[in-house]
């Protein structure tokens, strides 16, 4: 077995070579979301854009053992570490970037995400990453958080603890 090897990921999710994903930040993201949020089983094609067979195999290796680590870390409550300074408090940063990769997960679930049950708590859990996503730019409640430096510090910071509480939200019983 391998161990998890985050510089091979960097270095090939950030190089030339990757087509088909994300960059680290943002597969960082994409893989946060897919640990804290509902079971979702076509993952890997969505990641790598309906070519994971394109992807190098130890690359692939290494995207799953990364995913079992963030599922660990969760499951043993040390919550997510993130691989750069959260305190990037700018859509145009690493946090960005990580952020545009969870929401990505998150939409490409959105049936098992947005449930009833969970809606208003989802909404309240992931307006970070909705914000620093930079989706919804014309939205002129979501341009107004950006142009608030103290309220995007504040959201930066919110985004670990609310990611264990998603996770809560999914993977326990109710």
């Amino acid at each position: 077995m391998s161990a998890l090897n985050l510089d091979q990921l960097s270095d090939y999710l950030d190089g030339d070579q990757n087509e088909y994903g994300l960059d680290f930040a943002a597969t960082h993201g994409f893989l946060s979301a897919i640990a804290v949020g509902p079971k979702f089983d076509n993952w890997l094609d969505a990641l790598f854009d309906g070519n994971p067979k394109k992807v190098p195999s130890e690359i692939i290796t290494q995207i799953k053992l990364w995913l079992d680590y963030l599922r660990q870390c969760l499951a043993n409550e040390e919550g997510i570490e993130f691989p750069f300074e959260i305190e990037e408090a700018e859509v145009e940063s690493s946090l960005g970037d990580w952020c545009v990769g969870f929401v990505d997960a998150m939409f490409l679930n959105e049936d098992a995400w947005f449930t009833p049950e969970f809606e208003e708590q989802l909404v309240d859990l992931t307006l970070p990453m909705m914000v620093f996503s930079g989706i919804d730019e014309e939205d002129p409640q979501m341009e107004s958080f950006r142009r608030n430096g103290q309220l995007m510090d504040e959201l930066a910071e919110e985004i670990p603890e609310n990611l264990n509480e998603l996770y809560l939200m999914y993977h326990t019983p109710n």
